[in-house]
């Protein structure tokens, strides 16, 4: 008859949470003119017409964006 030993318990790879003074002003809203990343996927094909509608009309893809952006707001509250 064999009898098994428990397992020790595992550790954990995360480490302790970070302290209050750490974590104070994680929660600031970036300035109003700061750049930041917006990161997302579209089909090849709307790629490729983006980058020629934007060259078209002489503005970065950006700039395109911001344009239909403000437009669509405009029109749809």
């Amino acid at each position: 008859m064999s009898t098994k030993t428990p397992q020790p318990p595992r550790k954990s790879n995360k480490g302790e949470p970070p302290s209050i003074k750490e974590t104070k002003d994680n929660l600031e809203k970036p300035d109003p003119g700061e750049i930041s990343n917006l990161n997302f996927k579209v089909p090849a094909e709307f790629k490729k017409d983006f980058k020629i509608a934007a060259a078209t009309y002489g503005c970065t893809q950006v700039e395109l964006l911001q344009r239909i952006f403000k437009y669509w707001t405009d029109n749809h509250g």
